[in-house]
């Protein structure tokens, strides 16, 4: 997609799911000379305006972004207001429901690319099964001579499978490592299914004198990158990670990778050892196998799947809760009540919409801040008479204090009765003439 984005008129908008992979995508791209950038929650202070004023320009080729983004108000009054040549779908197997890392937002992306007359689409994935591809193709009305699949079989791996006591299984661990660090002085990484095995046999290999560290989802935001970056730069020999430590690895030099636990499914499988040996040379996969594993494995499976009870629980808020043909919810607050995992939550949600029961209208901020940069008079002198009127009707709901003012966007609109996109739009136009 990066070369096609270069000969193509307009901006290429991709969606990525980690935020891990589109760091790793920007800098390769940065070392090209090629024009990208990303809109995500680790921008600070006025980096979205920037970003947004260089894809205005054309300046920037390639923006990247999470599915989440879409649901963004402002993010959706941008994009819809800058031409679009193509959407590229990292990992797309997240769109299918029968994917591994299935992600419940991205079933609307070919409904997002309808509404924003996006032509071209391209949908990229190394782990897709006969059913996800036909889905993911299927979803986007792709034909079958549409469809490009290259092999996977990598004859440079060496897999094998070994049964392991539990009790045995952390000295056996340890004669694996030690034996692959004979061969190879490189580094690999061990998947376990708990966070809390990972920190168990992270301790137990670093008692043992190894370079080891875990690397788990409960872990802070910079722990995680300090660990990714640690590892990356072979200053680590070992992660014990649980699949959080995923798709944005792209090593060429893991000589290495075990299963302490068995994987989750043999696409989960197949994407852990496919980390190994991607230099080409060999590189080792080792399972150390037993049942005892098999019950966490079915709760996560079992976990996923709601009650009918929680679903009626889900149907009848909407039903309560709806006032003028609008239903809020807050996702914490309704996976708490009908005891429904948040992503699960999503997910029937997203249903729910594809069934044509509801639409999703925007996630909202709660609350709007701004700062003038001029004097407020002057801002207003700018304009014809009936924006200055709008403007001043704007600015009265502002509750400014020393420098920052705080909207009452509810009080605007049922003063007024104007529409919100409306207001959102105005504000996103005095930023961009950095008034």
């Amino acid at each position: 997609y990066q070369l096609t984005a270069l000969h193509l008129p307009h901006l290429t908008l991709v969606v990525s799911p980690l935020l891990a992979l589109m760091k790793d995508q920007l800098e390769f791209l940065a070392s090209k000379g090629i024009k990208a950038a990303s809109i995500d929650s680790t921008l600070k202070g006025n980096e979205a305006q920037t970003v947004m004023a260089g894809v205005r320009d054309g300046d920037i080729k390639i923006l990247m972004v999470s599915v989440e983004r879409f649901k963004n108000e402002r993010f959706r009054q941008f994009i819809e207001s800058v031409p679009v040549s193509m959407l590229v779908v990292d990992e797309a197997h997240c769109i299918s429901e029968w994917g591994h890392n299935f992600r419940p937002d991205y079933l609307k992306l070919p409904i997002y690319q309808q509404q924003l007359g996006i032509p071209l689409v391209l949908l990229l994935t190394a782990t897709a099964t006969a059913e996800v591809k036909q889905d993911m193709a299927d979803k986007f009305n792709i034909k079958q001579q549409h469809i490009i699949q290259t092999g996977f079989y990598r004859a440079n791996l060496d897999i094998n499978i070994e049964a392991v006591a539990t009790n045995a299984k952390q000295q056996r661990l340890l004669e694996v490592i030690e034996q692959r660090q004979k061969q190879t002085d490189n580094s690999g990484i061990v998947y376990v299914t708990l966070q809390k095995t990972a920190e168990q046999v992270s301790n137990y290999l670093c008692s043992q004198g190894l370079n080891a560290s875990a690397y788990h989802a409960g872990l802070a935001d910079e722990t995680r990158q300090s660990i990714q970056r640690q590892f990356m730069n072979s200053e680590l020999d070992v992660v014990i990670a649980t699949i959080a430590f995923g798709m944005g690895i792209d090593k060429s030099d893991i000589r290495f990778v075990i299963h302490y636990d068995l994987p989750k499914s043999i696409e989960n499988y197949s994407q852990e050892i496919g980390r190994a040996g991607r230099d080409g040379s060999k590189a080792y996969c080792t399972t150390l196998a037993n049942l005892d594993g098999l019950n966490t494995l079915e709760n996560f499976v079992y976990a996923q799947t709601p009650e009918l009870s929680s679903i009626d629980c889900v149907i009848e808020d909407i039903r309560l809760q709806v006032s003028n043909g609008l239903w809020e919810m807050q996702l914490y607050g309704l996976s708490t009540v009908s005891n429904i995992k948040q992503l699960t939550l999503k997910t029937l949600l997203v249903q729910l919409e594809l069934m044509g029961v509801l639409t999703a209208k925007y996630s909202y901020f709660a609350e709007f801040k701004i700062k003038l940069l001029l004097p407020q008079e002057q801002i207003i002198d700018r304009f014809n008479p009936t924006r200055q009127a709008f403007l001043e009707q704007l600015f009265r709901f502002v509750a400014f204090k020393k420098v920052w003012g705080v909207l009452d966007f509810q009080g605007l609109i049922n003063t007024h009765q104007i529409d919100r996109s409306k207001v959102i739009a105005a504000l996103e136009y005095l930023a961009a003439q950095q008034l």
